[in-house]
């Protein structure tokens, strides 16, 4: 960014971020709904995980692009599953993009 394009962010008041892709690495969005809810909602329902898969899918594709699709609640709700409790488990693998940190400090 050149210094005629700068933010003046002395006279910004709010700013609003998107995590997943922006400040932190989707990798890990697209890991854990598409391989590790998955895996876990097959062992919770006694199926296979090609059979999960299956299942999530439609459903999955039914609320994208909407705020259901954000909410941890609805898809514990939905997938009988404690998501809030899966993300916690996976926590060591949430990893930022490059300079994101850096960004949030300035």
């Amino acid at each position: 960014m050149n210094a005629s394009s700068a933010v003046d962010w002395e006279g910004v008041d709010t700013v609003l971020l998107d995590m997943d892709g922006t400040l932190l690495d989707l990798r890990f969005d697209n890991w854990f709904w598409l391989t590790f809810v998955p895996s876990r909602y097959a062992a919770a329902k006694g199926i296979s995980e090609a059979e999960a898969h299956d299942r999530l899918a439609p459903k999955f594709k039914s609320v994208a692009h909407t705020l259901q699709w954000y909410c941890i609640e609805y898809w514990s709700r939905e997938l009988e599953l404690d998501i809030t409790a899966l993300k916690r488990e996976t926590l060591p693998r949430v990893g930022f993009l490059p300079g994101a940190e850096m960004f949030l400090r300035k």
